[in-house]
This record gives structure tokens, C-alpha cells and sequence, in this order.
């Protein structure tokens, strides 16, 4: 992972039977962990990546990030309203790709590797 200007710590939750991370700073991203088998990585991957922004840990391949939201979370904290423009999209999304990059290492460590 390339070293990142913010480090992020996340809120794990379980909702109807998945998982999700919650990053507590900018971008407030809603993440979801989806799990996936060695053997059915390269297919889940490309499945998942038609759908939207994807992140993996560099070794593990037991899991993928994907993004659910960021900001606000639809009106629920007003006070972390982002506004997106052309001037500013791609600075959101490096930094969106920064947060699920980090989702990764965080989950690898906190939660795979505590079970081992």
C-alpha cells in the first residue's frame, strides 16, 4: 500500500448479515467486506469491479472492499456533506481509494488475522 496523508480507523458492524466498516474520518465512507475463496478471486473481482470501486489486501485473498457511501449517509450527518464538483471529483476519489485501500490492511489485521 502506498503510505497515505490521513490514517483512518473504522467502526465494525454487522448489518443483515454483513459486514461493513465504517471509516471515522473524511470520506466517512460505509464499506462492505465481501468474502470470496482463493479459487474464486480472479472471477469475484471481475464480478464485482462492473459494479463499482473494489480494494483487496496485497496477499489475502479471502475478502474484497467494496463502497456502499460517503458523506453524509443520505441527510444523517448533515455536517459531513460533501460537495462534488468537476473541479473536485478526482480528489474525492483518490482519497475514497485511499480510504478502501487502508479498509483492507485495517480488516487483515483486526479481524482475519485475530482469528488465526
Amino acid at each position: 500500500m502506498i503510505t497515505s496523508k490521513t490514517v483512518h480507523s473504522f467502526q465494525l458492524s454487522l448489518q443483515e448479515g454483513h459486514t461493513l466498516l465504517t471509516a471515522q474520518e473524511y470520506p466517512w465512507s460505509v464499506l462492505q467486506v465481501v468474502p470470496t475463496t482463493p479459487a474464486d478471486f480472479e472471477s469475484t473481482m471481475a464480478i464485482l469491479k462492473k459494479r463499482g470501486m473494489v480494494a483487496h489486501h496485497d496477499t489475502d485473498r479471502t475478502f474484497f472492499i467494496i463502497h456502499l457511501s460517503s458523506g453524509d449517509h443520505d441527510g444523517q450527518h448533515p455536517e459531513r456533506h460533501i460537495t462534488i464538483t468537476q473541479d473536485n471529483h478526482m480528489l474525492f476519489i483518490n482519497d475514497l481509494k485511499d480510504t478502501m485501500a487502508q479498509a483492507a490492511v485495517w480488516y487483515k489485521t483486526n479481524v482475519v488475522d485475530s482469528l488465526l
